[in-house]
């Protein structure tokens, strides 16, 4: 190397650069690693003395992934062209994809899993790529053909996730050379989407993301004048009613749209296909191109979530835009009661729609539960007919269901609007929460479902009582809770009075209540009151043995020198569990006192 490149630089021994040559083409892989980077190669094949016939003889004993190593960017511009060259000569043309190319990649195809590629050589190779599948020839059996068409599909979209993932900075030229090939434009944008968003460059994606969003109203057109046909009109009559429309698409949007309203398209089965289109588009993209888009969480490797190249604000607006055309959706759906066979398939996109649209209609909450009814009903049917199976995947079937539906009715009947950012879940009504069910809930969920029910004191009270369920939060506490009420002391005042009311349980909530209370920076004397007796003289002070100080000071000071009010108290009728364990500290050391009967133990109700 240090020859070619210093003293021999302008001529060199031609046994000099074969013996660089094969030191590389001959050497033995290393294990766990791919090819080497071949750097003397690439300074002997770009050498001033290697004549072109050499360099193309070099060449061709190369194994494909050689020869993409030898056509990154830091090769000499006669390098690059003999690669180019044998790149072209080793690849057929006119090949289509094949379930084969799976384990016997192309040349092209091997070349373009390099990433640092010289320009022109990523141009040959794209060139020099397979067709899409082929198409059927009429004259093939067309169950045959079909099942090799899905193999050859299936090759076809992983060839192009490995091209794709490889040349991340090519993407936007990847999409302008794949836009006059129409098969590979769909599995482009389709990748781009759905396969790896979090490689593609925030401009591109949004480009990409509202292109395939334009295409829902194509879908829409189709549900409503194969609606029109099937409530009555004829074909001639649903042209007529929706001639606006049509005159205002494009050739190619009013001849996929004609295809529907051919007799053949009539028929039941057919039809009822084409009714669903826009609510299958919204199905199909929430379960496919739009799934990491609208949960960038799922998208991890090795456990670890995925860093992507778009920021948070452009997600949650691509989001929010995919809701809003859910929420049309939505209003076309229409519930599948004459199926044999129903199917639960609406609520994945559903859940996303809840989650993203910044507010929710009336007619879209009510739509939304006939959804989740007809979910419902589907599930019955389902579990009938598997309800014995001994499969794993029907009973994970089954329970991923239940999560969507138990995850989509709160956020239905959550009735405020989300602030603006992404809601990642809801609790439902505040009127149906208590504080146990805000004890179980995230962090993040219960910060969040707060912001949007600011102003909501009883929804902040419960949440204050939540408290004594859940004392530790990662950074929630309970004054920053206790902040959000209008009147936060005396809300603590009223929450200790009807303690026996507002918590009930046993006595771990009570003792976790009162030294939350007792922990705050001051414990004023009228709450000091009204905290359960045994739970206030069993709280700790510094040391596992010592009461707590602010509750001994005051007993010492109510008590003061009277034997007699300190045996009355002894024998007060305060319990650890129990009526009696509701006794308020205040009630009982007033009785002690005042040598008055015991009073009553606060009400239930």
């Amino acid at each position: 190397m240090a020859l070619l490149t210093g003293p021999l630089a302008p001529s060199a021994p031609k046994w000099l650069l074969t013996m660089a040559v094969d030191s590389d083409l001959k050497r033995e892989p290393r294990p766990y690693t791919t090819t080497d980077h071949m750097q003397l190669t690439r300074v002997a094949l770009s050498h001033a003395a290697c004549s072109d016939e050499h360099r193309a003889q070099y060449l061709q004993e190369c194994t494909d992934a050689q020869l993409a190593v030898l056509g990154r960017r830091a090769g000499g511009a006669a390098l690059i062209r003999a690669v180019v060259a044998e790149l072209h000569r080793r690849s057929p043309t006119g090949v289509t994809t094949g379930p084969e190319l799976l384990t016997a990649p192309t040349p092209a195809q091997v070349v373009l899993g390099e990433s640092d590629l010289h320009e022109d050589v990523f141009v040959a190779a794209l060139d020099c790529l397979p067709c899409g599948p082929a198409v059927h020839d009429g004259e093939e059996d067309v169950e045959v053909w079909l099942e090799r068409h899905r193999a050859a599909s299936d090759a076809w979209d992983s060839m192009w996730t490995g091209v794709l993932r490889a040349q991340a900075r090519h993407h936007r030229r990847l999409l302008a050379w794949s836009a006059q090939r129409p098969a590979a434009d769909r599995v482009v944008r389709e990748h781009l989407l759905g396969s790896l968003p979090w490689l593609v460059e925030p401009a591109l994606l949004e480009e990409v993301a509202t292109r395939d969003l334009e295409s829902f109203a194509r879908a829409v057109l189709v549900t409503r004048i194969s609606r029109s046909c099937r409530d009555g009109l004829t074909p001639v009559q649903a042209r007529e009613r929706y001639a606006d429309d049509l005159s205002a698409s494009s050739q190619e949007e009013r001849d996929y749209v004609e295809r529907f309203l051919d007799e053949e398209m009539q028929s039941g089965y057919l039809q009822s296909m084409a009714c669903r289109s826009a609510v299958a588009w919204v199905e199909r993209a929430g379960k496919q191109t739009w799934r990491f888009l609208l949960n960038p969480g799922e998208a991890q490797h090795f456990g670890r979530p995925r860093e992507w190249l778009a920021p948070q604000d452009l997600l949650a607006a691509l989001s929010t835009r995919f809701a809003a055309i859910s929420l049309t959706a939505l209003r076309l759906w229409e519930p599948d009661t004459d199926s044999r066979y129903p199917t639960v398939r609406d609520l994945c996109w559903l859940q996303a729609m809840l989650l993203h649209l910044p507010e929710i209609p009336d007619d879209a909450r009510q739509k939304a539960r006939l959804v989740v009814q007809e979910s419902r009903r589907a599930l019955s049917a389902w579990s009938r007919t598997h309800g014995y199976s001994p499969s794993h995947s029907a009973w994970e079937q089954s329970q991923r269901t239940k999560e969507q539906i138990n995850t989509i009715m709160p956020l239905v009947t959550d009735p405020a609007p989300a602030l603006p950012g992404r809601r990642t879940a809801s609790l439902g009504a505040p009127q149906d929460l208590g504080f146990k069910k805000l004890a179980d809930a995230d962090e993040d969920v219960l910060v969040a479902y707060l912001d949007r029910h600011t102003g909501n004191d009883t929804l902040v009270e419960e949440a204050m009582l939540s408290f004594a369920a859940r004392s530790y939060r990662k950074s929630l506490t309970f004054d920053d809770v206790l902040t959000r009420h209008s009147a936060p002391q005396q809300a603590l005042l009223d929450l200790t009075l009807h303690l026996r009311r507002r918590l009930g349980g046993g006595p771990d909530l009570r003792r976790s209540w009162v030294e939350i209370m007792l922990a705050r920076p001051e414990c004023p004397t009228e709450l000091l009151r009204l905290l359960p007796a045994w739970s206030a003289l069993k709280a700790r002070g510094q040391r596992y043995d010592t009461t707590h100080p602010a509750v001994a000071a005051y007993v010492t000071e109510m008590l003061g020198d009277s034997d007699a009010a300190w045996q009355r108290f002894a024998a007060s009728p305060m319990s650890h569990a129990g009526p009696g364990a509701w006794h308020r500290l205040g009630d009982l050391l007033d009785a002690a006192v005042e040598g008055t009967a015991w009073p009553t133990p606060p009400p239930v109700r």
